[in-house]
Protein backbone atom coordinates (compact mmCIF):
# COMPACT_ATOMS: atom_id res chain seq x y z
CA UNK A 1 0.00 0.00 0.00
CA UNK A 2 1.80 3.67 -0.94
CA UNK A 3 0.38 7.08 0.22
CA UNK A 4 0.46 7.44 3.69
CA UNK A 5 0.05 4.97 6.35
CA UNK A 6 -1.36 4.96 9.91
CA UNK A 7 -0.89 2.30 11.94
CA UNK A 8 -3.87 2.54 14.26
CA UNK A 9 -2.57 3.02 18.36
CA UNK A 10 -0.73 0.61 20.14
CA UNK A 11 -1.13 -0.78 23.87
CA UNK A 12 0.55 2.74 25.21
CA UNK A 13 -1.47 5.29 23.10
CA UNK A 14 1.15 5.68 20.38
CA UNK A 15 -0.02 5.46 16.72
CA UNK A 16 2.54 5.60 13.54
CA UNK A 17 1.51 7.82 10.49
CA UNK A 18 4.52 6.62 7.69
CA UNK A 19 4.94 8.34 4.30
CA UNK A 20 4.71 5.60 1.39
CA UNK A 21 5.67 6.48 -1.67
CA UNK A 22 9.52 4.97 -1.56
CA UNK A 23 9.56 4.75 -5.06
CA UNK A 24 9.08 8.38 -5.71
CA UNK A 25 11.37 9.42 -1.97
CA UNK A 26 8.33 9.61 -0.28
CA UNK A 27 7.35 12.59 -2.64
CA UNK A 28 4.28 14.79 -1.63
CA UNK A 29 1.56 14.82 -4.52
CA UNK A 30 -1.88 15.78 -3.82
CA UNK A 31 -3.24 12.16 -3.04
CA UNK A 32 -0.43 11.37 -0.75
CA UNK A 33 -1.16 15.53 0.72
CA UNK A 34 -4.68 14.58 1.15
CA UNK A 35 -4.58 10.80 2.90
CA UNK A 36 -2.03 13.06 5.03
CA UNK A 37 -5.11 15.44 5.84
CA UNK A 38 -7.45 12.40 6.70
CA UNK A 39 -5.01 10.60 8.86
CA UNK A 40 -4.28 13.26 10.68
CA UNK A 41 -8.22 14.16 11.40
CA UNK A 42 -8.18 10.72 12.80
CA UNK A 43 -5.82 11.10 15.04
CA UNK A 44 -7.08 14.13 16.24
CA UNK A 45 -10.44 12.28 16.62
CA UNK A 46 -9.10 9.59 18.33
CA UNK A 47 -9.15 9.46 21.81
CA UNK A 48 -7.25 6.24 22.16
CA UNK A 49 -4.10 7.86 20.13
CA UNK A 50 -1.54 9.50 22.92
CA UNK A 51 1.41 10.24 20.69
CA UNK A 52 2.03 10.67 17.36
CA UNK A 53 5.23 9.09 15.54
CA UNK A 54 5.68 10.62 11.68
CA UNK A 55 8.31 8.27 9.93
CA UNK A 56 8.67 7.66 5.86
CA UNK A 57 9.19 4.47 4.59
CA UNK A 58 12.59 3.61 2.79
CA UNK A 59 16.21 5.54 3.06
CA UNK A 60 14.75 8.82 2.87
CA UNK A 61 12.08 10.82 4.97
CA UNK A 62 10.61 12.65 2.00
CA UNK A 63 12.16 14.57 -0.92
CA UNK A 64 9.49 17.05 -0.67
CA UNK A 65 6.58 18.14 -3.42
CA UNK A 66 5.99 15.58 -6.54
CA UNK A 67 7.48 17.92 -8.84
CA UNK A 68 6.27 15.73 -11.95
CA UNK A 69 2.91 16.49 -10.38
CA UNK A 70 3.31 20.46 -9.38
CA UNK A 71 5.15 21.30 -12.56
CA UNK A 72 2.44 19.96 -14.53
CA UNK A 73 -0.47 21.58 -13.40
CA UNK A 74 -1.70 24.50 -15.48
CA UNK A 75 -1.54 27.91 -14.60
CA UNK A 76 -0.71 29.84 -11.50
CA UNK A 77 -4.62 29.34 -9.72
CA UNK A 78 -3.50 25.92 -9.50
CA UNK A 79 -0.55 26.11 -8.20
CA UNK A 80 -1.55 28.21 -5.56
CA UNK A 81 -4.38 25.48 -4.82
CA UNK A 82 -1.31 22.52 -4.09
CA UNK A 83 1.01 25.62 -1.67
CA UNK A 84 -2.14 26.08 0.46
CA UNK A 85 -3.14 22.33 0.61
CA UNK A 86 1.15 21.80 2.01
CA UNK A 87 0.41 24.39 4.02
CA UNK A 88 -2.54 22.86 5.76
CA UNK A 89 -1.35 19.78 6.06
CA UNK A 90 1.60 21.36 7.96
CA UNK A 91 -0.50 23.02 10.23
CA UNK A 92 -3.26 20.14 10.96
CA UNK A 93 0.09 18.53 12.26
CA UNK A 94 1.69 21.51 14.25
CA UNK A 95 -1.61 22.11 15.75
CA UNK A 96 -2.51 18.55 17.05
CA UNK A 97 -3.17 18.07 20.76
CA UNK A 98 -1.50 15.08 20.76
CA UNK A 99 2.85 15.52 21.52
CA UNK A 100 4.00 14.50 18.01
CA UNK A 101 7.80 13.02 17.22
CA UNK A 102 9.52 12.97 13.73
CA UNK A 103 12.13 10.54 12.79
CA UNK A 104 14.37 11.59 9.71
CA UNK A 105 16.75 9.56 7.54
CA UNK A 106 18.22 10.74 4.63
CA UNK A 107 16.38 13.90 2.53
CA UNK A 108 14.17 15.78 4.31
CA UNK A 109 13.81 18.59 1.53
CA UNK A 110 10.87 21.13 1.19
CA UNK A 111 7.55 20.21 2.31
CA UNK A 112 9.26 16.84 3.62
CA UNK A 113 11.05 19.35 5.86
CA UNK A 114 7.91 21.32 6.59
CA UNK A 115 6.24 18.30 8.37
CA UNK A 116 8.94 17.50 10.14
CA UNK A 117 8.96 21.12 11.54
CA UNK A 118 5.72 20.90 12.18
CA UNK A 119 6.39 17.72 14.97
CA UNK A 120 7.36 18.97 18.91
CA UNK A 121 10.12 16.67 18.42
CA UNK A 122 12.33 15.54 15.84
CA UNK A 123 15.57 13.15 15.69
CA UNK A 124 17.49 12.63 12.57
CA UNK A 125 19.90 9.86 11.49
CA UNK A 126 23.59 10.79 10.71
CA UNK A 127 22.85 10.92 6.99
CA UNK A 128 19.54 13.27 7.44
CA UNK A 129 19.90 16.69 5.01
CA UNK A 130 17.57 19.46 5.02
CA UNK A 131 17.01 22.21 2.61
CA UNK A 132 14.30 24.16 1.11
CA UNK A 133 15.20 24.52 -2.43
CA UNK A 134 11.86 25.94 -3.54
CA UNK A 135 13.64 29.81 -3.91
CA UNK A 136 16.62 29.61 -5.73
CA UNK A 137 14.00 27.33 -8.21
CA UNK A 138 11.82 29.61 -8.78
CA UNK A 139 9.06 28.01 -6.57
CA UNK A 140 6.93 29.20 -4.04
CA UNK A 141 7.33 28.23 -1.01
CA UNK A 142 3.97 27.14 1.36
CA UNK A 143 3.81 30.01 4.04
CA UNK A 144 3.27 27.63 6.80
CA UNK A 145 6.81 26.10 6.43
CA UNK A 146 8.32 29.62 6.61
CA UNK A 147 6.61 30.90 9.50
CA UNK A 148 7.45 27.88 11.65
CA UNK A 149 10.94 27.67 10.37
CA UNK A 150 10.77 31.18 11.66
CA UNK A 151 9.92 29.88 15.31
CA UNK A 152 12.24 27.61 15.60
CA UNK A 153 15.46 29.59 14.70
CA UNK A 154 14.82 33.29 14.39
CA UNK A 155 13.72 35.18 11.48
CA UNK A 156 17.02 35.88 10.48
CA UNK A 157 18.49 32.28 9.84
CA UNK A 158 15.21 31.29 8.30
CA UNK A 159 15.78 34.03 5.74
CA UNK A 160 19.52 32.66 5.06
CA UNK A 161 18.17 28.86 4.96
CA UNK A 162 15.19 30.36 2.40
CA UNK A 163 16.96 32.64 0.49
CA UNK A 164 19.97 29.99 -0.33
CA UNK A 165 18.50 26.72 -0.68
CA UNK A 166 21.55 24.84 0.79
CA UNK A 167 21.41 21.56 2.66
CA UNK A 168 21.97 21.05 5.86
CA UNK A 169 23.22 17.99 7.37
CA UNK A 170 22.07 16.53 10.46
CA UNK A 171 24.98 17.85 13.07
CA UNK A 172 24.40 21.61 11.55
CA UNK A 173 20.40 21.06 12.46
CA UNK A 174 21.69 19.98 15.99
CA UNK A 175 23.45 22.88 16.36
CA UNK A 176 20.68 25.12 14.81
CA UNK A 177 18.43 23.95 16.96
CA UNK A 178 15.52 21.99 14.60
CA UNK A 179 16.49 18.20 15.54
CA UNK A 180 16.77 17.03 19.15
CA UNK A 181 19.60 14.41 18.55
CA UNK A 182 21.25 12.82 16.09
CA UNK A 183 21.45 8.92 15.79
CA UNK A 184 23.54 6.98 13.91
CA UNK A 185 21.29 5.53 11.67
CA UNK A 186 17.70 5.61 10.48
CA UNK A 187 16.62 2.47 12.70
CA UNK A 188 17.96 3.84 15.70
CA UNK A 189 16.21 7.55 14.59
CA UNK A 190 12.93 5.51 14.94
CA UNK A 191 13.84 3.44 17.53
CA UNK A 192 14.55 6.72 19.64
CA UNK A 193 11.61 8.48 18.18
CA UNK A 194 9.20 5.29 19.52
CA UNK A 195 10.79 5.29 22.71
CA UNK A 196 10.32 8.83 23.32
CA UNK A 197 6.55 9.05 21.93
CA UNK A 198 6.29 5.67 24.05
CA UNK A 199 6.89 7.98 27.91
CA UNK A 200 4.79 10.61 26.56
CA UNK A 201 1.97 8.46 25.81
CA UNK A 202 2.03 6.69 29.03
CA UNK A 203 2.63 9.91 31.21
CA UNK A 204 -0.82 11.67 32.20
CA UNK A 205 -2.28 12.88 29.68
CA UNK A 206 -3.39 16.62 31.23
CA UNK A 207 -0.20 17.72 31.68
CA UNK A 208 1.96 16.78 28.54
CA UNK A 209 -1.15 19.03 26.14
CA UNK A 210 -0.68 21.67 29.17
CA UNK A 211 2.99 21.34 28.66
CA UNK A 212 2.98 21.91 24.50
CA UNK A 213 0.92 24.71 24.82
CA UNK A 214 2.86 26.35 26.65
CA UNK A 215 5.64 25.49 24.58
CA UNK A 216 4.12 26.42 20.81
CA UNK A 217 5.11 29.87 19.92
CA UNK A 218 1.63 32.30 20.47
CA UNK A 219 0.92 33.95 16.80
CA UNK A 220 2.26 37.24 17.18
CA UNK A 221 4.24 40.35 15.61
CA UNK A 222 6.36 39.08 12.23
CA UNK A 223 5.46 35.85 12.66
CA UNK A 224 1.97 36.22 12.70
CA UNK A 225 1.16 33.30 10.26
CA UNK A 226 -1.77 33.85 7.60
CA UNK A 227 -5.11 32.10 9.04
CA UNK A 228 -4.81 28.82 9.32
CA UNK A 229 -1.56 28.82 7.75
CA UNK A 230 -2.96 28.53 4.51
CA UNK A 231 -2.25 31.05 1.29
CA UNK A 232 -4.19 34.24 1.32
CA UNK A 233 -2.84 35.65 -1.94
CA UNK A 234 -5.09 35.06 -5.14
CA UNK A 235 -3.55 35.07 -8.50
CA UNK A 236 -3.59 37.93 -10.76
CA UNK A 237 -6.12 37.90 -13.28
Amino acid sequence: MTGAVLRRADAAGVATLRLARPESRNALNTGLLRRLSDELDAVADDPGVRALILCGEGAVFCAGADLKEFRGVAGERGALRRIRLVSQVVGRLRNLEQPTVCAVSGAAFGAGWGLALACDLTYAAADATFSLPELPAGLRLPPAILHRLAEVVGPVRAAEIAYSGDAYTADQALAWGWVGRVLPDSASAEKRAREVAGALARAPGTPTVHAKQVLRPRAGGLLTPPPEYTWNEEPSQ
